[in-house]
């Protein structure tokens, strides 16, 4: 059952906040890491990624006395889905995309994803649209475009573009569903096994080598990937959608790009620049405005309630 840490005092909030913080840092730096991979086969790296994850949570899962469990039709059908696009295509769309355009190209439009889930989460959930996180999803996006550096590609890559930033969104509508009747732990132990078949017959049919034996370097970010990037981020993702619902929690998109440029200049690979620190402070606006929404709505409440308790008196 999933575990919901809302409360009246507004804690929940800053919870998930945290949550999704912390998760999205973790996939930022993650991508100061991935030039080390560029000699080895993606799709098949990626394979080994969720497998070495789902081991991971099974150890976990059991040390901690739980078990995965048997899902049911529709969580299965989901979980299939939701590796099918999140995981899998996703890498897909990166891949071919990445044929057509700049790399660059790509993770810029990553941005339009907090406004796509700030729409599309709560239709899916049948909820009122929140203009105050519409509002923060396009401040969000605006910073993700300056933090990554507005580029341009031919017309042949806006297919591959679309379906990139629909698997990514797919990644938290999905699991958003699937989180009703399953803890974050379980659905990520679940989706990563499901998605290991998925990415080795994409491996099997894409050209090029399948499978190589990695360097003691990728072994490394490999493992850093398995057991951070993916095991531990996505249970803490997925506890933050759990507390703040698909629509706010796609605010946080704007951390992962922040967090990679941030390491990237630790790592003395890239340099601070000024479009960079623009997009950071719009990120950050983007956020303010559209968790504005929660404080909104507890404050209208707590006047209601006011009200009410006033009326009796």
């Amino acid at each position: 059952m999933a575990i919901t840490l809302r409360d009246s005092a507004g804690s929940g909030t800053v919870a998930g906040s945290l949550y999704c913080t912390a998760g999205m840092t973790i996939v930022g730096t993650s991508v100061a890491l991935a030039p080390v991979l560029s000699g080895y086969p993606v799709l098949a790296g990626q394979a080994w990624r969720y497998l070495l994850a789902g081991a991971v949570l099974l150890g976990a899962l059991r040390v901690s006395g739980r078990r995965l469990g048997r899902p049911s039709r529709r969580e299965l059908g989901l979980l299939i889905l939701l590796a099918a696009t999140g995981l899998a295509g996703f890498n897909w769309f990166l891949i071919e995309g990445a044929r057509y355009a700049d790399p660059a190209f790509l993770a810029t439009v990553i941005g339009a994803t907090p406004l796509v889930l700030a729409v599309a989460g709560p239709s899916f959930a049948g909820a009122r649209i929140r203009p105050l996180t519409v509002a923060g999803g396009v401040v969000v996006a605006s910073g993700i475009v300056l933090v990554q550096g507005a580029t341009s590609a031919p017309l042949v890559a806006v297919p591959y573009a679309v379906g990139f930033v629909l698997c990514e969104a797919a990644f938290t509508l999905l699991a958003a569903s699937l989180l009703r009747t399953m803890d974050p732990a379980h659905l990520t132990t679940a989706v990563c096994l499901v998605a290991v078949p998925l990415l080795a017959a994409l491996a099997a049919v894409q050209p090029g080598p399948d499978l190589q034996v990695p360097t003691a370097a990728e072994a490394l970010v490999l493992l850093y990937m398995a057991v951070l990037t993916t095991a531990t981020a996505f249970v803490l993702w997925y506890r933050g959608v759990v507390t703040l619902g698909a629509d706010r929690a796609g605010l946080f998109t704007g951390v992962m790009p922040v967090a990679g440029v941030v390491a990237s200049v630790v790592l003395g690979t890239a340099a601070w620049s000024a479009s960079a620190l623009g997009g950071a402070v719009l990120c950050a606006a983007g956020l303010l405005i559209g968790l504005g929404s929660a404080r909104h709505i507890r404050s209208t409440q707590a006047a209601r309630q006011s009200g009410g308790s006033n009326g009796l008196a």
